[in-house]
């Protein structure tokens, strides 16, 4: 991003110095109660990050304006696989600007300063202003990350109202189809060897898992034991997460992340991340979806970006659609790295592996523990 000088001036990493002042600024600017405020979801996600830049500091950048902090943009650095090429890049996220100082040059200062560091940098769950910033930035549009949406327990989805009346007449043949088909599926599975092993934290089967599973998908984030430890066991939300591995044969084979959704009347459950080769990935949450219906969820939704399952999602009784409950999630992306392979990949969006647990997308979407609605097929 070209971006003329005097509007660079004032801008800095984060430091402890600025602690005072950049939550007196999120406070101003960030609705009471929102996940850029949470001192425990700060410490997690920048300071304990295995791949955080310093040890001193945040990554993270301010601007100041006669003293005062006006603007903040943020970064998630993480290891990204690219074909055969290892890249470390960041998620951009928490771009913010004070409402006296928008269109005064803060906000394409603070992404020209984030970029010139990295690059590649991505972006999840962005507002139509950051779009609008990216975009004017040179940023590839990769498209909506696309929620999967399936149906557990029809017959009683149907008797609360939670899904269309075209799916509602065809309840009484769709209902025992679906879980006949589950019960095949959840008997196939016992025929392979495979059974879904609950687990309370990840070991070192995931580093095997990662290894022999990356070639499958050539744009995807690290997902190994040292990362997982951290997105998924360090949470400040972990005790409500599930942990699942899929393992046949003594080998373990993908990986399960849930959290419960929807409301006490209609309880749902959220697949948080996962990770499998595409064959595996329908079973692995057939399996996942089946625990949870015998808990009394009536529905499954995953929001994530991965073709090479998504036929095998579709044939499993997933619905695809550009949004579940909340709004669409855009994917922005840019990459300015020397090799043209490395480009190609980044700007291709179907080469792309994306879960909810990607960025802080997942954190942005967990509803407080008595709130939430419940996925509709609509």
């Amino acid at each position: 991003m070209k971006v003329p000088d005097r509007y660079m001036v004032g801008i800095t990493r984060y430091t402890p110095a600025d602690a005072d002042d950049l939550a007196a600024f999120q406070l101003r600017t960030f609705e009471a109660g929102s996940r850029q405020v949470d001192p425990g979801r700060a410490a997690w996600l920048f300071d304990r990050n295995p791949c955080r830049t310093d040890d001193d500091t945040r990554d993270l950048w301010v601007c100041r304006r006669a003293g005062a902090i006006v603007g903040q943009q943020a970064e998630i650095p993480f290891d990204l696989r690219v074909g055969t090429h290892e890249r470390r890049a960041a998620w951009a996220i928490d771009l913010m600007v004070d409402d006296a100082w928008r269109l005064r040059g803060v906000g394409p200062a603070l992404v020209a300063t984030q970029l010139a560091g990295r690059s590649i940098v991505a972006g999840l769950n962005l507002s139509d202003k950051g779009h609008a910033t990216y975009t004017r930035g040179g940023w590839t549009d990769l498209g909506i990350v696309p929620v999967y949406l399936r149906p557990l327990d029809l017959a009683r989805a149907v008797r609360l109202g939670t899904v269309p009346d075209r799916v509602a007449r065809l309840a009484p043949v769709a209902g025992p189809a679906l879980r006949a088909a589950d019960a095949a599926a959840v008997a196939a599975l016992r025929a392979a060897g495979a059974r879904l092993e609950p687990i309370d934290r990840f070991d070192e089967r995931v580093d095997e898992l990662w290894r022999s599973t990356a070639d499958d998908y050539p744009v995807a984030a690290r997902r190994d034991l040292a990362t997982l430890a951290w997105r998924i066991d360090e949470r400040p939300d972990r005790d409500r997460l599930e942990r699942h591995l899929l393992v046949v044969r003594g080998r373990t084979v993908g990986y399960a992340v849930t959290r419960p959704g929807g409301t006490a009347a209609a309880p749902t459950v959220v697949v948080v991340d996962y990770l499998a080769p595409p064959r595996w990935v329908a079973p692995l949450l057939v399996a996942a979806g089946t625990v949870a219906r015998r808990r009394g969820a009536i529905a499954m939704s995953v929001k994530t970006r991965n073709e090479p399952a998504d036929r095998y999602l579709r044939a499993a009784g997933f619905v695809r659609r550009e949004r579940g409950t909340d709004d669409p999630v855009r994917f922005m992306v840019r990459c300015a790295d020397d090799a043209d392979d490395v480009s190609a990949l980044v700007s291709d969006p179907d080469r792309w592996f994306v879960t909810s647990a990607d960025s802080d997308l997942e954190y942005a979407m967990t509803p407080a523990p008595t709130t939430g609605v419940s996925p509709s097929m609509a």
